[in-house]
């Protein structure tokens, strides 16, 4: 009896660490450092904190992030330098589509808010 009592309490308190744990590690937080991806065509920063001062959600660019309990996947992971399977090339993503960082900036510049760079050089730095 004794044996089943201790190891039920030890079960219970596992449970209660997965508990703990689970609560206080709290939602995944976007990144505070800004990333840089290298291009021919010039450095391009990117600022997850601009963003989401902007009201923006993660999902929105992060469109196929499911389990929130990770991190999201890059873009290159699913956005290859070629299309490949139907999925659009990065190239078409950040420059192309409605969905693409300067599609988004177009369309925030013409609803008349503040809005990041649409030209070439706005994005692209050369070092």
């Amino acid at each position: 009896m004794r044996k089943l009592f201790i190891s039920v309490l030890a079960v219970l308190f596992v449970l209660s660490m997965v508990a703990v744990t689970t609560v206080y590690a709290g939602p995944i937080q976007a990144p505070t450092k800004p990333f840089v991806f290298q291009n021919r065509h010039g450095a391009v920063t990117f600022e997850h904190s601009v963003h989401l001062k902007a009201g923006l959600k993660c999902q929105q660019c992060h469109h196929m992030w499911k389990d929130t309990s990770k991190p999201p996947r890059s873009c290159k992971v699913c956005h290859k330098e070629k299309s490949t399977g139907g999925v659009p090339k990065l190239y078409y993503m950040a420059h192309r589509s409605n969905h693409s960082c300067k599609g988004c900036h177009k369309a925030m510049k013409k609803a008349g808010k503040k809005a990041g760079p649409t030209r070439c050089s706005g994005c692209h730095k050369k070092n």
